[in-house]
C-alpha cells in the first residue's frame, strides 16, 4: 500500500546537511515535530541535546527534557521533538549554560557560547514574508515559522526579547550580515552593495568580509545580524 503522509521516523543517510549526523553510525535520528523552523534547517531539541554534550543517549536527553530542567530562549520545553534551528538559545543544567544555534563553513549546526555580556531573550530572525492584517497592521513572517508584528521588509532582520519586537536591523549599504546559505555559509561581513533583482536575475548582494575577499550572493543567502 502507499504511504499515507509525513512519515515519523527519518533515516540518518538522508538526513539534511544541517544535522551534522554521522550517517552510518545509526540507522535513524529522530525528526523534529512540524511547526518551527524549515524540516531543511531544524533538529529535535533531545538531538541538539546530545550534540552539545550534555548527554550521551536519546534516553538521557528525553529524561533532562521531561523534568524541566532545559530552556529555549528563555522558556522551558518539555517536548523532546519541540524543533530548534538558527539563532535559538538551549539553556540547560542548573547553572543555565547557554548555546545559541549556528551554521559552519559546511552548513552543519554548531552551538556558539553565549557569554554572560549576551542577552540570552534576546534573538535575531529574519523577515521571510509579511502581509496586511485588519486595521492596516503589518505582519512578518520569521525564518522560524513565528508571526510578529513590525514596520519592517522582507530580508531584514528583527530582533526578539521576550516575543516581541526590541528592534529592525535594515537591509541596507553598510549593515552587518551573517552568509547563511550558497558557497559562502558561516562567513560574516558587511553590505557594500545591493543588486535590485528582475525576472531573469534574483536580488543580490556585495559583501565585504571580515576575513577573505570580497564577493557576491543572493540576498536570500543572507540574514542582517546585530
Amino acid at each position: 500500500m502507499a504511504g499515507k503522509g509525513n512519515k515519523r521516523h527519518l533515516k540518518s543517510i538522508a538526513a539534511p546537511k544541517y544535522f551534522a549526523v554521522h550517517r552510518k553510525e545509526f540507522d535513524y535520528v529522530r525528526k523534529p515535530n512540524a511547526g518551527r523552523h524549515s524540516a531543511e534547517r531544524s533538529v529535535a531539541l533531545s538531538y541538539a541535546l546530545k550534540q552539545i554534550g550534555h548527554v550521551s543517549t536519546t534516553a538521557d536527553a528525553d529524561r533532562a527534557i521531561k523534568r524541566g530542567s532545559i530552556e529555549v530562549n528563555g522558556r522551558v520545553v518539555r517536548e523532546p521533538k519541540y524543533p530548534v534551528g538558527l539563532s535559538d538559545v538551549i539553556s540547560v543544567g542548573p547553572d543555565k549554560v547557554s548555546k545559541r544555534l549556528g551554521i559552519n563553513n559546511l552548513g552543519k549546526m554548531v552551538f556558539d557560547e553565549v557569554s554572560e555580556k549576551d542577552d540570552i531573550a534576546a534573538n535575531t530572525y529574519k523577515v521571510v514574508g509579511k502581509y496586511k492584517a485588519g486595521a492596516g497592521r503589518l505582519i512578518l513572517r520569521l525564518h522560524d515559522g513565528r508571526n510578529v508584528e513590525a514596520d519592517a521588509r522582507t530580508n531584514d532582520s528583527v530582533v526578539l526579547k521576550g516575543g516581541k519586537v526590541a528592534k529592525v536591523l535594515k537591509l541596507e549599504k553598510g549593515a552587518r550580515c551573517f552568509v547563511i546559505d550558497g558557497v559562502h555559509v558561516g562567513a560574516y561581513g558587511t553590505v557594500s552593495q545591493l543588486n535590485k533583482g528582475d525576472r531573469k536575475r534574483d536580488a543580490s548582494v556585495v559583501i565585504n568580509p571580515e576575513s577573505g575577499e570580497q564577493f557576491e550572493t543572493l540576498v536570500k543567502n543572507i540574514m542582517i545580524v546585530v
